[in-house]
């Protein structure tokens, strides 16, 4: 009978723990609006692909975000760029899940960050806590929603992970709700020939809307090695966002050649983001054409190998049939249909201009003062680039084609005045024609760069100290029932490299959002007890130029 007893009670405690942890897995939305998407999982970015879901809150900030499923925080970031205030909640499941651009953190995550910023007197800072030292259940509150980091507007970046491998999973898979009747829309079409004598061509199609889901291009008279690439995107029911597609499949003769889904991504990924489009097409005119391949370079984690990685080899006089499949999440198809009859391609092989720079070698090519280091590996082909100086200034090509690894670029200093050299740096023309900082490393006679990209470089400088100035108070003023301070700081050139506050002489903790420039201080961190209160903010740019700023006001706390 005690055997009995002790049986069911075993089994008792088993169904109880099963109940507990299936409660504790119960998913919640992370936001309590309807679900709008402004940015899908997997579509291409500037340099990335983009790793969860972008959430749509009405152009504002301070929706509640919810925890996705119970768990614990198990990292936190706060930082001025990339995600800006983020959260990434363990789950028991096997998923991680992240919560990126916050305006704020719910009280008990931001007692224990600030606690830490105060401590280490920084702003920007990345903890981890120990594990369940900070516990979430399942919709519980855990920020709000903001426009921090890199965020170009207020939304929710949602990201899943795999908590072993880090590698993130289309949010797709866990939300629903979201209604999307829509099918992918396809401006464009081109044909890469990819000759191997050659360099590759690529040529625009004209394609025909037969009806809601079927575009047709004309007969293409080509021959030889070809791939495809679309200028497209996906819209969901209710935004008027372009997003990226979910799936992009290759038919010949309705049999399946080639195929790529966004379902999973590894951050390694976004390495080879520039073979998945048409790099020199994206920066020369701004069309981002996506290609349907398989680059013999890339190890895309998500492109599953048929037969071909997406090229083709057309026959001379034979007539070729292929429909490109474009698929969004829920299934609404969009295709294209395409008839190639194979020609003999005449190849007119122009003399190339500039030195030739091979994949498996390595170049060194010096100037009086000025030196460039190609690597092995530095180029994902082989390409012919015009390299030239004058006086100060490197011409290295244009930026049209992608860097698997960066250049190195080296000027001598010709100058014996040290403030000159701390002030000056390499710099580089940006699209529009503008000098951008880069940060430079100075040994002994040279200044160094690495780039990731090719273009037009040269030594600048800035002799000028940040500006600041106070937004919401001035000198001397009574502020009592304010609940914030707020100064607005510049720098015209280099950047803003650190700045530190004292009131009282005690450090205090100032935010700082780069978008507007706004430093911001909360005055129910630190109780004071005198009404005379002096301020002191110390701003120093990228190259060592420095401002002390000073004022008073008076507050009664």
């Amino acid at each position: 009978m005690k055997n009995k007893f002790l049986i069911l009670f075993i089994l008792f405690l088993i169904s109880f723990n099963s109940i507990c942890q299936t409660n504790s897995l119960n998913s919640s939305h992370p936001l309590n609006i309807p679900l709008i998407i402004s940015g899908t999982f997997g579509e291409l970015r500037a340099n990335h692909f983009h790793a969860g879901l972008d959430i749509k809150t009405n152009g504002k900030e301070g929706y509640q975000v919810k925890s996705f499923y119970g768990g614990y925080i198990d990292r936190i970031r706060v930082s001025t760029s990339g995600y800006g205030k983020a959260l990434y909640i363990k789950h028991p499941n096997g998923l991680t899940s992240v919560y990126a651009h916050l305006s704020k953190f719910s009280s008990k995550i931001e007692s224990f960050v600030k606690s830490h910023q105060y401590k280490k007197e920084v702003f920007e800072i990345q903890l981890f806590p120990k594990n369940n030292e900070i516990k979430v259940k399942a919709g519980e509150i855990i920020g709000l929603s903001g426009n921090t980091g890199g965020s170009s507007g207020p939304h929710l970046h949602f990201e899943v992970r795999d908590s072993k491998n880090q590698k993130t999973i289309n949010p797709l898979n866990f939300l629903n709700n979201i209604k999307d009747d829509r099918k992918p829309s396809i401006r464009s079409m081109y044909v890469f020939e990819n000759n191997d004598d050659y360099p590759e061509t690529i040529s625009k199609h004209e394609i025909k809307k037969i009806n809601d889901s079927v575009y047709k291009s004309e007969n293409i008279l080509t021959g030889g090695k070809i791939s495809f690439g679309l200028n497209m995107f996906d819209r969901q029911s209710l935004s008027y966002n372009r997003n990226g597609i979910y799936k992009a499949s290759i038919y010949q003769n309705d049999s399946l050649k080639f195929e790529y889904t966004f379902n999973e991504l590894a951050f390694e990924d976004s390495e080879f983001i520039n073979l998945l489009r048409d790099y020199k097409t994206k920066k020369e005119k701004g069309i981002t054409i996506q290609r349907i391949i398989k680059h013999p370079e890339s190890k895309k984690s998500f492109l599953i190998n048929k037969n071909n990685n997406g090229f083709f080899d057309i026959k001379n006089n034979k007539k070729y049939f292929f429909t490109l499949k474009i698929s969004d999440y829920e299934g609404n198809n969009s295709f294209v249909e395409i008839t190639i009859i194979g020609k003999a391609i005449k190849n007119i092989f122009l003399e190339a201009e500039g030195k030739l720079i091979k994949t498996d070698e390595d170049y060194l090519i010096k100037f009086k003062n000025k030196e460039i280091m190609f690597k092995k590996n530095t180029l994902y082909d082989n390409v012919y680039l015009n390299i030239k100086e004058s006086n100060d200034t490197l011409y290295i090509d244009k930026d049209i084609y992608p860097l698997k690894t960066p250049i190195e670029i080296s000027f001598k200093i010709n100058s014996n005045d040290s403030l000159l050299n701390r002030q000056s740096f390499i710099s580089k023309l940006n699209s529009k024609g503008k000098p951008i900082y880069l940060s430079t490393q100075k040994k002994e006679n040279k200044f160094h760069l690495k780039s990731n990209s090719l273009g037009v470089f040269f030594i600048t400088k800035d002799t000028i100290s940040p500006e600041i100035k106070p937004v919401n108070f001035y000198k001397g003023q009574w502020i009592s029932r304010f609940n914030f301070l707020k100064l607005k700081i510049k720098d015209d050139f280099s950047g803003m490299k650190n700045y530190k506050g004292f009131l009282n002489n005690k450090w205090i903790l100032f935010e700082y959002e780069p978008k507007t420039k706004i430093l911001t201080y909360n005055f129910s961190d630190i109780k004071f007890k005198n009404t005379k209160h002096n301020l002191k903010i110390y701003l120093e740019d990228n190259v060592g130029n420095k401002k002390v700023f000073k004022t008073m006001f008076y507050r009664k706390y």
